[in-house]
């Protein structure tokens, strides 16, 4: 049975690049463009196994923020945030959000993505998500550094 991702991610090009590699994998994608639009798109859904959000996006919520509402409002729901700025991993740390740091390869974000949904808790020990050997040694588009 297919899980359903709910991307969080204001810049387009990184968006649509996530968004195919999660359904190569079959995942069920739903993409908003900032926090507003995925809180809505949360709340209209009776299932979401994992919130993938960028930490710092255009709109006033963040991705940490985001999250932070989806666990409140449904507990046991798997987030996993991601930025390409260091102190984002701080943020998400703080919380005790995963944390994958941008850029990173289809591998690592598959392995990441499965890792947290396959861990036992909503907010696991944010651990930041480091790439396995294979992960790290994998080839494919990687989405450009930043937000």
């Amino acid at each position: 049975m297919s899980q359903t991702v709910l991307l969080v991610e204001d810049d387009a090009t990184v968006r649509k690049l996530v968004t195919a590699c999660l359904e190569r994998e079959d995942f069920i994608v739903l993409a908003a463009i900032d926090g507003t639009e995925a809180l809505g798109i949360f709340r209209s859904r009776l299932k979401i196994d994992l919130l993938l959000t960028d930490v710092h996006m255009e709109g006033g919520i963040s991705g940490i923020e985001v999250a932070t509402r989806v666990i409140d409002e449904k507990l046991g729901t798997r987030v996993l945030v991601m930025s390409g700025y260091p102190a984002s991993e701080v943020q998400a740390t703080e919380k005790c959000l995963p944390f994958l740091p941008k850029p990173f390869t289809p591998a690592t974000l598959i392995e990441a993505v499965r890792k947290v949904l396959a861990s036992s808790t909503s907010a696991s020990n944010s651990a930041r998500i480091t790439p396995s050997r294979a992960a790290k040694t994998a080839r494919g588009p990687r989405p450009p550094d930043g937000n």
